[in-house]
């Protein structure tokens, strides 16, 4: 192998290692803080609280809300199934609120799926639909919302959303969906 190929593998080695700590520094300060009456400290029970659907989660920097739940979501293309035929995509709508003084780095990484087989299940690759959450940067006071799909079990009849909000920390957040 050539000088110029190992230089070019080793710059992208490089590039892309920046990325991935980039991408890991910018959401790693996240953590859920919940105060009690006035003295400003929190509690593990409190902590430990599980939301539902519609109900605003105040985090560190952030506000996160899921708006609604939709089991057996088909696409219409016929090629985007899920990976296997005893699951269906399952959709909801989340809405993101910057509440902090910086900005504050949105994707749908940090969120698993939780079906009564007890498998967690990170976001579908498949299950094309309008308006799916993207990785977005939001300013103090912006706002996003958006679609995140999963696989699930068909007509699961329970559904628990995780929601950890950076990489490095910060307690899962529990929302009961179903």
């Amino acid at each position: 192998m050539g000088v110029g190929k190992k230089l070019g593998i080793g710059c992208l080695g490089i590039v892309l290692l920046i990325i991935i700590i980039s991408v890991l520094a910018s959401n790693g300060g996240d953590s859920t803080t919940t105060t009690t009456g006035s003295s400003g400290s929190t509690s593990q029970e409190e902590a430990d609280k599980e939301y539902s659907i519609g109900e605003t989660i105040n985090l560190k920097n952030h506000t996160l809300a899921v708006k609604d739940l939709k089991q057996g979501y088909k696409s219409g293309n016929q090629f985007d199934t899920p990976q296997s035929q005893e699951n269906e995509f399952v959709v909801m709508t989340v809405e993101f609120t910057n509440t902090g003084t910086d900005t504050v780095d949105i994707n749908d990484f940090g969120f698993k799926l939780e079906d009564e087989t007890g498998t967690q299940r990170s976001t579908a690759f498949g299950g094309l639909v309008d308006g799916k959450l993207g990785v977005v940067t939001l300013s103090p006071g912006g706002k996003t919302s958006g679609k995140i799909v999963f696989e699930a079990k068909k007509a699961s009849s329970k559904l628990i959303l995780h929601y950890s909000p950076g990489i490095f920390g910060g307690q899962a957040i529990v929302i009961k969906l179903k």
